[in-house]
């Protein structure tokens, strides 16, 4: 049983939170907005919305938005922002050199609270999930003219401190260890929020995000990259029209060597008949001819009384900074239909993919 003794050293722990801590704004983890998600019989028609048998999440704690990939995605935080006391040791961000080559360690740390005053502020124990935020960690020396946000944390683990048990053998401090928040989907809410400055006044329009995000530089390299890619290497594939070939006498028709192709233009300055949907009448031996409906467009040769494939034209389209097989996944826009029936877009994302279906 908690007595006298307990409350008192209690009381001398919380003061020296008090005194000696910095301030650390918290930003509770709510749980997962609320999702609904379809259901498909077996006979491929949609349960509705309103079926009871339709999972959704409500936002619980301990919800799993996807439990496919076990993310929680889309995190709802809390509107209010609590203000605890909080210690812990500033750290040089050393080099590691206990690996196969030099690493830096991350910008990790060790917060320890009070943990009677952070349950009686939060309701609850800071746990895995929650954001802090260091007001006195302000980097406002990058851009003088620029905007400077405070340093934010999310809680990778959680627990009771070793040196936060008294002689009573109860605990009287929760510590938590933090990693720098990224700027990525799990912490949307908090990176909408407009950015303020140390008066607490709007910056414009910007947002956390915008400020925190490094996904415009990074954008905006890789269209400097691409687009260099492009003036260096205007057309995809190799430029042969220049070299001519001998075929050997007796050799099967339509066995050009490799290096004529990839651009649908016959060897040897051949003119084709020209280029369509459809095959003309009437063509004599040895006749080239471009197929316009192929995708990409396909040099055919008329051989023993037969169109046969010569060559795509790999090098008609401009230079791209994928493969042909994933230019053409990226732009599907069709649908696929399975043996019961149902249908399903071509292209869809990992997390789509798999569907809960009903099985009664």
């Amino acid at each position: 049983m908690k007595g006298p003794d307990y409350r008192f050293i209690d009381i001398n722990i919380s003061e020296f939170f008090t005194i000696s801590g910095s301030t650390i704004l918290c930003h509770l983890y709510l749980g997962p907005y609320q999702q609904q998600y379809e259901l498909l019989n077996r006979d491929g028609s949609k349960v509705p919305a309103a079926d009871p048998n339709t999972p959704a999440v409500d936002g619980d704690l301990a919800t799993i938005e996807d439990a496919l990939l076990m993310e929680n995605r889309d995190r709802k935080y809390s509107d209010i922002t609590y203000e605890l006391r909080g210690i812990y040791t500033i750290q040089d961000i050393d080099f590691d050199l206990r690996q196969f080559g030099i690493f830096l360690t991350n910008d990790t740390l060790f917060i320890e609270f009070h943990l009677n005053d952070m349950v009686t502020c939060l309701g609850r124990r800071l746990m895995p999930g929650d954001v802090l935020e260091l007001p006195h960690r302000r980097d406002d020396t990058m851009d003088i003219d620029g905007p400077a946000i405070n340093k934010f944390y999310v809680i990778e683990d959680a627990s009771r401190a070793s040196d936060g048990y008294s002689a009573t053998w109860y605990p009287h401090i929760w510590r938590v260890k933090v990693a720098p928040m990224p700027a990525t989907q799990e912490f949307a809410d908090i990176l909408n929020q407009q950015a303020k400055d140390p008066l607490g006044f709007n910056q414009g329009d910007q947002t956390l995000g915008d400020i925190m995000s490094t996904t415009a530089i990074d954008q905006a390299i890789n269209d400097a990259v691409d687009d260099q890619a492009r003036e260096h290497v205007k057309k995809r594939y190799f430029e042969t029209q220049q070299f001519w070939m001998v075929i050997p006498e007796g050799a099967p028709g339509g066995s050009n060597p490799w290096v004529f192709a990839g651009d649908a233009i016959p060897p040897n300055g051949a003119i084709p008949l020209g280029s369509g949907n459809r095959f003309p009448q009437n063509p004599q031996e040895g006749d080239y001819y471009v197929r316009t409906d192929y995708a990409p467009r396909t040099l055919f040769m008329f051989d023993k009384g037969a169109w046969r494939e010569q060559e795509q034209d790999i090098r008609g389209a401009e230079w791209t900074a994928v493969h042909n097989l994933m230019l053409g996944f990226i732009q599907e826009s069709g649908q696929s239909t399975f043996n019961d029936g149902t249908t399903a877009p071509t292209r869809v994302a990992l997390s789509k993919a798999v569907n809960p279906r009903a099985d009664f």
